[in-house]
């Protein structure tokens, strides 16, 4: 069984158990009385963090819980789904510089610096969370006539309070192909300037207008590695809400294996044995220099699965 057929090993933001809903986002009455039927639960989103207590767990608000910290008609509050009969909720803080006092005892961080110590379902309902109060927060004037928008269908949409354009925009996700490229025992990654130093990852994308994703992945990977493929294969995708992507995770077969990027965007790039992948550290803890991405990325789910893929 690979790494992607085993379900006590699921991507990090795929385990959902909130279920959509999505015929209540119409019903107006419906939303209101989840909201105040006393067994909302509301998840606070500031300046894209997350409410984490000190036991390294999401805290929630009842509905009277966030009516104390905030006016609940002035910020995006958007309908997430239902889970044993208890309806959920997102709740956009305003982008101050200093967060409100929450009123219990836990601080705001990223998503990221935690979600290796969340249990898989909080992670998957807070990442949802994220993206659609970042949406809610990138949308508060029409994209055509450039009127104010208010909030539609549940959170679910927004649409342009001109009467004569009432145009009506909702959630996107951003494609982006994420691959890793093999030639035999070996496997191609590359490293940005910017990550952390010694950190190497599969190279990745965004899907272009007009593109299929197999030809997004031939195309990135040639502009950023110099290096043709041949057969492309789908292994899995992800959720990425940093701020608003889905990673289509694919491994692809090189039919050349000289590199030479032609685009800049990465500050190296070479080929890895199996051997020499298995010498690198999550935190260079073996000393060989070069770090893994984190174990919550579909990266390093693309990477262990071709290792055990023997």
């Amino acid at each position: 069984m690979t790494a992607r057929e085993n379900p006590a090993h699921p991507l990090t933001f795929t385990v959902d158990p909130i279920d959509r809903a999505a015929l209540s986002r119409l019903d107006e009455k419906k939303i209101s009385a989840f909201l105040t039927g006393g067994r909302a639960r509301i998840v606070p989103v500031w300046n894209q963090r997350h409410l984490i207590s000190p036991n390294s767990r999401a805290l929630v608000f009842s509905y009277a819980e966030a009516a104390r910290v905030i006016d609940l008609t002035s910020m995006p509050l958007v309908f997430l789904g239902v889970d044993n009969d208890e309806p959920w909720f997102a709740l956009g803080l305003p982008g101050t510089e200093t967060p409100p006092d929450p009123q219990v005892p836990g601080t705001f961080v990223m998503l990221n610096d935690v979600v290796t110590l969340l249990p898989a379902r909080e992670a998957t309902v807070l990442a949802y969370a994220r993206a659609m109060v970042i949406w809610h927060f990138n949308h508060l004037h029409c994209g055509r006539c450039g009127t104010l928008t208010e909030i539609s269908e549940g959170g679910h949409s927004r649409t342009c309070t001109n009467v004569s354009c009432a145009y009506r925009s909702f959630p996107r996700t951003d494609p982006a192909v994420i691959t890793l490229v093999t030639d035999g025992p070996r496997c191609l990654l590359g490293r940005q300037s910017q990550w952390p130093a010694g950190m190497y990852s599969t190279i990745a994308g965004f899907v272009e207008p007009g593109e299929t994703l197999e030809q997004t992945v031939r195309r990135e990977v040639q502009e950023e590695t110099g290096i043709v493929i041949g057969k492309v294969r789908y292994i899995a995708s992800q959720p990425w809400p940093f701020p608003s992507s889905i990673m289509l995770g694919f491994r692809a077969e090189a039919l050349s294996t000289e590199i030479c990027g032609a685009d800049d965007e990465l500050e190296d790039c070479r080929w890895f044995t199996r051997a020499e992948i298995d010498s690198f550290g999550d935190r260079d803890a073996r000393g060989s220099g070069f770090k893994l991405p984190g174990r919550y990325s579909i990266s390093r789910f693309l990477i262990e699965d071709w290792r055990r893929d023997l």
